[in-house]
């Protein structure tokens, strides 16, 4: 989930806190900005938001596996359900050698369509993973963590992101 300092045209212009942030793309809102990538590894939780495991913060321009390889998260005997960026054969072996299961959406190749089983299994792995987004839209909504434009240095990006991530997990603890 990105965190922005600035989005658009501003973006390439920004140069807020550039040891820790700078201009990356998010896809999934289409969006260039100038900030940070908040990632989470979490326990499912049925029935409600799940569980934080982990939680960290990189540049905007660093992608998502490379940046869960550099990490180097213990998850033994467990099954990680990610989007299709996880989609790596190194990361499955290292996986592997903790006893570690990753489900992925299978991409469409060129020229080819996915077989049934295939779209079966990604909406199933899909529907793991929903939870997720909502803990991501619940995190957004209880905090406006996105929403950074006002930081002016490295140390106020870092206590706009703890800080804001202290008060969501607070109020996560008395959902539970």
């Amino acid at each position: 989930m990105p965190v922005m300092l600035a989005t658009g045209s501003f973006s390439r212009r920004a140069r807020v806190a550039l040891d820790v942030a700078n201009t990356g793309y998010c896809a999934a809102k289409r969006l260039y900005f100038h900030g940070v990538r908040l990632h989470l590894i979490a326990r499912r939780n049925s029935g409600s938001l799940p569980k934080p495991l982990h939680i960290w913060l990189r540049e905007a321009s660093v992608h998502d596996l490379p940046s869960l390889k550099e990490q180097q998260i213990p998850l033994p005997d467990s099954t990680l359900f990610g989007d299709k960026a996880f989609c790596d054969k190194a990361l499955e072996t290292q996986f592997k050698e903790q006893n570690t299961r990753l489900l992925v959406p299978k991409k469409k190749p060129k020229g080819k369509e996915l077989s049934c089983f295939e779209k079966e299994q990604n909406r199933l792995i899909s529907k793991i993973r929903q939870p997720i987004e909502s803990f991501f839209n619940w995190l957004i909504g209880k905090t406006q963590i996105q929403r950074a434009s006002r930081v002016r240095s490295t140390n106020g990006l870092l206590v706009h992101c703890f800080g804001k991530l202290t008060f969501a997990l607070l109020l996560l603890v008395s959902y539970y």
